[in-house]
């Protein structure tokens, strides 16, 4: 029998202050029926006030309901300053996204690995835990960042300027592969891929960039179905 889609969902990554590009994927986005957007970090270049409130103008014209996480790029100014890195997003953005979708037997987690020097908080982590603690009781179970910690062909992964967010990087992959999640989103790399993690256990995917700098694949992002199985695929989609 031909399976219905039950859940459509679309992943923006990598702008990097380039809103025309946003503003493109957004409304195809949303043209293709997306009940909501995920944006996985660097809006901005180096992470100033008027920087992140230009990318939030384009995420709240489009009309989507939208979660997001920063990236690298989102912390640099506000630490530049001395102050913690984090500090502009808030103010900005207001809140890290928490757990967004607990209906229909699915489990939506975001954490928050972008500073590249601390990596996840304590607090964080415990609250990783806790929530994939109970992926038993979901049929699927989705994570979301925006640095993957493990790839097989790159090093430009959680962790690559600090042992000490590297072995955090090898704790988050292991509690994901030992707590029944499903599947792994993060950006960052500027470059659509799918793989699995060590184990096989996890599926990842790391989305290609909004951007047209560095980035030979061309300004794209990815669409999520899931169907009524609980089977799910990702379209990686060209913005024109």
């Amino acid at each position: 029998m031909p399976k219905t889609t039950i859940l459509r969902f679309a992943l923006v990554s990598d702008s990097e202050n380039e809103n025309d590009l946003l503003s493109k994927a957004l409304n195809q986005a949303k043209g293709a029926g997306v009940n909501f957007v995920i944006g996985l970090g660097d809006f901005s270049s180096v992470g100033t006030l008027d920087q992140l409130k230009s990318a939030k103008e384009v995420f709240d014209k489009s009309g989507l309901t939208y979660y997001i996480t920063p990236g690298d790029r989102d912390l640099w100014d506000s630490r530049n300053r001395g102050e913690e890195a984090i500090t502009n997003f808030l103010q900005v953005f207001g809140h890290l996204s928490q757990p967004i979708y607990k209906e229909e037997g699915i489990q939506f987690v975001i954490i928050n690995n972008s500073d590249i020097y601390t990596g996840i908080s304590d607090a964080e982590i415990s609250n990783f835990k806790f929530q994939i603690s109970n992926s038993s009781q979901y049929k699927l179970t989705l994570v979301f960042a925006h640095k993957t910690p493990f790839h097989p062909q790159s090093a430009h992964v959680m962790g690559e300027n600090s042992q000490t967010v590297a072995e955090q990087a090898s704790r988050l992959v292991e509690l994901m592969e030992t707590s029944s999640v499903d599947g792994f989103f993060s950006g960052d790399l500027h470059f659509f891929a799918q793989f699995n993690s060590p184990s096989g256990n996890v599926k990842m995917t790391t989305i290609g960039a909004v951007n047209s700098a560095r980035n030979f694949q061309g300004p794209r992002f990815a669409v999520v179905t899931v169907f009524d199985d609980y089977s799910w695929e990702v379209e990686d989609i060209e913005i024109r």
